[in-house]
């Protein structure tokens, strides 16, 4: 069994010049900054190794899609490694800390899990915060499940034994469910069909026109959710579509 720690503590800058007549200017950042510790026993890292997506414990301003700051975990991490994420001396700006899939340029694609800093103001800075994830599957699949399904699918596609359409997105039965599986509500589709995701009826429904072939228009349910990166959400869809094996 393997533990990683991973360490993003902010740095403090003194920078001085006292030459000539240049007064002298010293620049220092607060070192007295919230500590945030997220741990979890986590597979499938490696899925984001060498790809466009990196799996970071990241921060966010209140008004910002892009990370503040990010770390990213090592996608050559073992399956079921044991996996502490800290980051310290978060200032103010900080308003939430998020296990979450970023892009290129810190862009949040999906959250899995999330701290709220305003939750905790005037809380002594000395104190770590602390976030028992348990044990996660952050594969492709895993993110999609947990970010995605769990958030936003649940409530109509398995929730308390509810299955609109048939189509049981739960943990455990999401995949099966939707895999290379024919559609009930829309003849000659498959909900999912391995390898193509333009042809996926799942892809389509969240895309230009999709808000026309099934009673309910999916896109409209999840901008509830995902207000600012829907599209990147069917993106990473499409992208673990084209990679499952026809």
């Amino acid at each position: 069994m393997k533990s990683i720690f991973l360490i993003a503590s902010a740095c403090v800058l003194f920078a001085a010049c006292d030459s000539g007549d240049i007064a002298e200017r010293v620049y220092t950042v607060d070192e007295k900054g919230y500590t945030v510790k997220m741990t979890a026993r986590m597979s499938g890292l490696s899925d984001w190794e060498g790809g466009d997506y990196t799996l970071a414990v990241a921060g966010f301003t209140a008004d910002s899609k892009f990370a503040l700051l990010q770390r990213a975990l090592p996608s050559s991490a073992e399956d079921d490694a044991l996996v502490s994420l800290v980051l310290s001396n978060l200032s103010g700006e900080v308003q939430t800390v998020e296990l979450a899939l970023t892009n290129s340029l810190r862009k949040r694609i999906i959250t899995l899990a999330s701290i709220n800093m305003t939750d905790y103001a005037g809380r002594s800075t000395y104190d770590t915060i602390r976030l028992d994830l348990g044990t996660l599957d952050v594969g492709r699949f895993g993110v999609l499940q947990t970010g995605l399904f769990n958030r936003a699918c649940i409530q109509c596609h398995g929730a308390s034994g509810r299955s609109a359409a048939g189509l049981n997105l739960t943990e455990g039965n999401a995949q099966a469910n939707l895999v290379d599986v024919p559609s009930t509500r829309r003849e000659g589709y498959l909900r999912v069909e391995s390898g193509n995701a333009e042809g996926s009826l799942l892809h389509l429904i969240l895309n230009e026109g999709g808000e026309n072939l099934l009673s309910h228009n999916h896109t409209e349910i999840l901008s509830s959710q995902f207000k600012t990166n829907l599209e990147e959400v069917s993106s990473l869809i499409d992208d673990w579509i084209d990679r499952l094996t026809p």
